[in-house]
């Protein structure tokens, strides 16, 4: 049986190893290469060694076809004799040292989504490394698998924890390969840490996840384990791509197999849109088709339900438009979100995937920084304030209902907090004014609690961060990307000391899946209220009193 893609792959061909009845093709693009050779380390029915490879009838591409069904074989690209691993690889040795062919063994889908989506957006081991979590692999794809899980005082932790809340999608922060991990390394507590931004192999899953980093099976049938367990728990699962960049593009297979062409450069120097040292060329057709290969093969073969594009805006419009056609091809109902800043060096005329194309990307959804900086301050400036730390502005007023109304940006993913930045309980503890110390963490926590439930009464899709629910706290740490476990490590004891706010976040949760507003229409707005009419219902949002209010029963505080 053929082991690739239902699907045709972009342009109508594959890359990478292709298991076919008897034999393997390995295909790879090098339009530079005079001389390509496939060096096989190890096979169970060929000898070592390096095997020719030729031009291709796909343009710039060379392919050899061995005999035998090469499942498990390790090997190398040898381009101009240059060692490179593959691209397309779906299986690789530790740290990413060598390739390694895969059968594909894909996850059944789930049935498609009909519903709101509330997004919960988690890191694997932040949600699994704590010592007090009754969780028994701990920093690892399976330790989200594990149900019964309590801290000794009984709390629910883990798959339980998240099942326990209503939400629809899990979002998880990168579970492909990345570099910033050694995995060869000590991966206990406090040991290691990063939250993943630095690609190495777009379609290998992490090994440090793995109960077994040098086993190349064990990463793969961890993760399709754990994504087994979240869908039957009904969670479906959002995986975060990081296409706009590279770990270090010198040591990249992208460069090493086709130098110069994955990557914007002027005047032979790498473009920086990214802040990170380089930035990828979407609009050059083989980059296109390895973003849009890409998804499909995690759709395909992990069954996963949606993609969150880190940095979407150094894509171009056409690449994004070409993966959500190739989605749904799959499944339309699978979500594609992302981070639509202006930003990146397009070529002239290659529009940008940002907020200001996003009409031209239908069903392509973008976080709205407008909704979270009129609720909390610029996330950028540490000390900004916004109407709920503080800042009396009725421009700020009007701007948040724009966004919650969607009148703003269309297409809106609604969020206050996410992995970025300070989480929202720390942002209120800088910026917060003249608060009685002696209630100062319940008065963070209502205007916390306000800001979430805000969310749920908006037009578009719902995104938390995983323990905004339970007022989760950083220690004020603004960039804990490669901070400590002891920093990020998810303290499920909260939801016990907040256990009010998380009981009416579940509520919340409730209320959304048949909450589709019409129209909202603002009554009235100052800087310290607004008046909302929400299909007929009046609600009154008052920033002083922090307090969201049925206007038909104004005792009573919206869903306490």
């Amino acid at each position: 049986m053929p082991s690739q893609p239902s699907w045709p792959g972009l342009y109508g061909f594959h890359l990478g190893a292709i298991l076919n009845q008897g034999s393997t093709t390995f295909r790879v693009f090098a339009p530079q290469a005079h001389s390509v050779h496939l060096e096989l380390i190890s096979a169970d029915s060929l000898s070592p060694g390096r095997y020719p490879a030729v031009a291709s009838e796909y343009a710039g591409c060379f392919e050899l076809t061995l005999e035998g069904e090469l499942e498990h074989a390790v090997y190398l690209w040898r381009i101009d004799d240059q060692p490179s691993i593959d691209p397309y690889a779906t299986a690789s040795l530790v740290n990413a040292e060598a390739s390694v062919v895969h059968r594909n063994a894909p996850v059944p889908r789930m049935p498609a989504f009909e519903g709101n989506p509330v997004i919960y957006e988690a890191h694997i081991r932040d949600l699994t490394i704590g010592a007090d979590n009754g969780i028994a692999h701990k920093g690892k794809f399976l330790g989200l698998c594990e149900s019964g899980t309590r801290t000794s005082s009984g709390q629910i932790t883990g798959l339980d924890y998240l099942r326990s809340l209503g939400i629809t999608h899990v979002q998880l922060l990168p579970i492909y390969d990345f570099g910033s991990v050694d995995e060869r390394g000590d991966l206990g507590w406090n040991a290691q840490y990063n939250w993943g931004y630095d690609p190495v192999q777009y379609n290998v899953p992490e090994g440090s996840y793995a109960t077994d980093p040098f086993d190349p099976t064990s990463r793969i049938d961890e993760l399709k384990t754990m994504i087994r367990a979240l869908h039957d728990a009904g969670l479906r699962v959002i995986m975060d791509v990081v296409y706009n960049h590279v770990y270090k593009v010198d040591e990249s297979s992208l460069h090493h197999t086709a130098p110069g062409y994955y990557f914007r450069y002027r005047d032979g120097h790498l473009l920086n849109g990214t802040g990170v040292g380089n930035e990828t060329a979407s609009e050059q057709p083989m980059m296109r088709k390895l973003i849009v290969d890409s998804v499909m093969y995690w759709a395909e073969e992990y069954g996963i339900d949606g993609f969150r594009f880190d940095l979407m805006g150094i894509h171009d419009v056409d690449t994004m438009n070409a993966v959500r056609e190739a989605l749904d091809r799959i499944d339309p109902s699978i979500l594609v979100l992302g981070e639509g800043w202006e930003m990146g060096h397009h070529p002239t005329g290659v529009l940008g995937a940002n907020q200001r194309n996003s009409h031209l990307m239908p069903r392509i959804f973008h976080f709205n920084d407008r909704f979270r900086d009129a609720i909390k301050g610029s996330a950028l400036h540490a000390h900004s304030s916004g109407v709920l730390s503080g800042a009396r502005s009725e421009p700020l007023m009007r701007q948040l209902f724009q966004e919650l109304s969607g009148r703003g940006l269309q297409q809106s993913v609604i969020y206050n907090e996410a992995h970025d930045n300070a989480t929202m309980f720390d942002k209120f503890d800088a910026t917060v004014p003249g608060v009685d110390p002696a209630d100062r963490e319940a008065s963070l926590a209502r205007r916390c609690m306000l800001a979430t439930t805000l969310q749920f009464f908006a037009k578009g899709i719902v995104f938390i961060h995983a323990g905004q629910e339970m007022m989760r706290t950083k220690g004020g740490d603004e960039n804990s990307y490669r901070s400590p476990d002891s920093v990020n490590a998810f303290d499920y004891e909260r939801a016990a000391r907040f256990e009010q706010y998380v009981r009416r976040f579940q509520r919340l949760c409730t209320l959304r899946q048949d909450y589709d507003p019409q129209r909202i229409d603002a009554v009235e707005i100052t800087a310290s209220h607004m008046v909302l009419n929400i299909d007929g219902r009046s609600l009154l949002i008052d920033v002083e009193r922090l307090a969201m209010i049925d206007l038909e029963h104004p005792d009573i505080d919206v869903l306490l």
